[in-house]
């Protein structure tokens, strides 16, 4: 995991907060929403993971923040206002349905290869450059987990054993 560093989700679920659950009747919505909005926000990793794309914490900010910017400016608060984690979650995966393959292609180039060698080069104390994709893919498997809904058994059903 990554030591002394906060993960880019959270000035990201802060940005949020100011721009969506502003109001104070939202306010503890907003903490109802969190694990949720998490979950959204950690998706992006499990995409980028998926495909072994590298990624650093500043560059995952500014993708996620550019969504929330067109979220702000573009979208529709009367689909939004019912339950924001599930509007922002669809907005991420339709622009990554849409723009997946550009960014693949971007972050694949030669010149990025380039810039992490450069990168670890640089760097005489820490020879790891540092990863976000893995440890935000991990944290989106873990809420993916906590937030299935349990299964409840029929009662009327017999138990063979």
């Amino acid at each position: 995991m990554m030591k002394n560093k906060t993960l880019p989700t959270e000035p990201l679920i802060d940005q949020i907060k100011a721009r969506f659950y502003c109001s104070n009747a939202l306010k503890k919505r907003f903490h109802q929403d969190r694990r949720m909005l998490l979950y959204a926000l950690t998706w992006p990793a499990k995409w980028l993971d998926s495909r072994g794309l590298p990624i650093t914490s500043q560059a995952y900010q500014k993708l996620l923040s550019q969504r929330l910017d067109d979220i702000a400016q573009h979208g529709d608060p009367k689909r939004y206002q019912t339950y924001f984690p599930r509007y922002l979650l669809k907005t991420i995966q339709d622009w990554f349905a849409h723009h997946g393959d550009t960014l693949y292609e971007e972050l694949k180039h030669v010149r990025n290869q380039l810039c992490v060698i450069e990168t670890l080069l640089q760097q005489k104390g820490d020879p790891c450059p540092e990863n976000v994709v893995h440890p935000l893919a991990e944290a989106h498997a873990v809420l993916a987990v906590q937030n299935r809904r349990k299964r409840h058994t029929d009662s009327r059903q017999l138990k063979l054993l």
